[in-house]
């Protein structure tokens, strides 16, 4: 399978020629690994490049967030207006749910695969998203 020959998509994933002739089905999480198999290795090094900085961008994020997160919880527990105090909680929720969505996509997409790696990121992802709804939730509540 080479650069430019056509293949044919699949609900299940791509159907690709094989080197025997017939046609094989790839699921959507092989086809990375395929093409970074068969591609040169400047591609490679393009793609090892492109990765390398949304991991950066990702952690940067990762760091925001955590940022937002301590600041608001600072200020959250120096205010003594309950509604602005409910207001300053509600933006922790938000930006530590944001934090938590980030942690999970990383550890879910872009380390080697590890059933611990999998439990976590899925555990992440479950509180992230649940920390950012109560987070808007709340926000809207105190808002009025």
């Amino acid at each position: 399978m080479g650069h430019g020959q056509g293949m044919e998509t699949n609900s299940d994933g791509v159907i690709a020629p094989d080197s025997s002739g017939g046609n094989r089905l790839i699921f959507m999480a092989e086809i990375g690994k395929v093409i970074t198999k068969e591609c040169n290795l400047s591609t490679r090094m393009c793609l090892s490049n492109m990765i390398a900085n949304i991991q950066i961008a990702l952690s940067t994020l990762i760091f925001i967030a955590l940022g937002f997160s301590v600041f608001y919880s600072y200020r959250f527990r120096r205010e003594t207006d309950p509604k602005r105090g409910g207001l300053l909680s509600s933006k922790m929720n938000i930006a530590m749910g944001i934090m938590l969505i980030i942690i999970s996509i990383t550890q879910l997409f872009f380390f080697e695969d590890s059933v611990i790696r999998r439990i976590f990121g899925t555990v992440c992802l479950l509180l992230g998203l649940f920390n950012f709804y109560a987070g808007l939730r709340n926000y809207f509540h105190f808002k009025r």
